[in-house]
């Protein structure tokens, strides 16, 4: 079950900032994911955002493209590698990606050189 420390954690900079109806909550309490499962989709999320931020038309990528580049990539393998409970999203984002979530253009160029 879904600790609410976790549930705060992940959803810290969604605009709802948990004071109203919040569409993320809303659909990782209905999924019925665990803390460690929606750490590794907040992160896949994260990755679709890298990804989309990639094109130079700047279009979304898509979750379903994204989700299973990631897998692809090895990201669920080394997710399960470094992954430990209790863990903040901001510290698996930089151990996963190499840079820091709240990243400078700088970080985001050397992530898309290295993937």
């Amino acid at each position: 079950m879904l600790s609410k420390e976790i549930l705060e954690d992940l959803a810290k900079d969604c605009p709802c900032n948990l004071n109203a109806w919040c569409f993320f909550r809303d659909w990782v309490l209905s999924g019925g994911l665990d803390d460690r499962m929606a750490e590794q989709v907040r992160l896949m999320y994260d990755y679709k955002y890298l990804l989309s931020r990639e094109k130079d038309d700047g279009t979304d990528v898509g979750k379903d493209f994204a989700f299973m580049d990631f897998s692809l990539k090895g990201y669920t393998k080394k997710f399960a590698e470094i992954y430990k409970p209790g863990m903040k999203n901001d510290e698996l984002f930089e151990l996963m990606f190499g840079f820091k979530k709240q990243h400078t253009e700088d970080d985001y160029w050397k992530f898309k050189k290295s993937a």
